[in-house]
């Protein structure tokens, strides 16, 4: 079986070849395609991902072709643990994950939904879920960037969200 390449470009026009049906894990790849339903397409065209960075793109890519080799396990809810690594038992999918810092992990959470690579998405969105777990609302506040709310904004809040706050 001959499988083509589509080029994945960036802004940067760095091109990120990929087997064609490695890269159809992306709904927005599969949609850019005239042939949606052929896999072996033997001329897909190139897209051009111009709202993920090109570190961010390799780390995308890298994880598409691993998949192509091995499948991710679904992510199944409610989940079996409360551990991220009781709950991916794949070791490549762990260390993937774990290897990036946070400003990256996030950047692959928007990645995957921006490209709607659903494994991405459940594997990364798992790992922030994870390291949110147990913390306080001040620790997620630093951990997710958001800004102190203002006296004012924090009374509003209270007033219309009554069900968020403890006291």
């Amino acid at each position: 079986m001959h499988l083509s390449l589509t080029n994945v470009r960036i802004y940067s026009r760095r091109h990120f070849p990929r087997p064609y049906a490695a890269a159809r894990l992306s709904q927005t790849v599969k949609d850019a395609q005239p042939c949606e339903e052929d896999d072996d397409n033997e001329s897909p065209e190139d897209v051009e991902i111009v709202k993920v960075d090109t570190a961010c793109l390799e780390k995308v890519v890298e994880f598409l072709k691993h998949y192509r080799t091995e499948a991710l396990e679904e992510i199944k809810t409610p989940l079996e643990d409360n551990s991220f690594d009781g709950v991916v038992k794949q070791e490549w999918y762990r260390d993937f994950v774990k290897a990036v810092d946070q400003p990256m992990l996030f950047d692959l959470v928007t990645a995957a939904n921006f490209m709607a690579i659903q494994p991405l998405l459940d594997l990364t969105c798992l790992q922030v879920s994870c390291q949110l777990m147990g913390k306080s609302a001040e620790e997620i506040r630093v951990i997710l960037n958001i800004p102190k709310l203002t006296p004012e904004e924090e009374e509003k809040a209270r007033r219309e969200h009554r069900w968020i706050f403890d006291d």
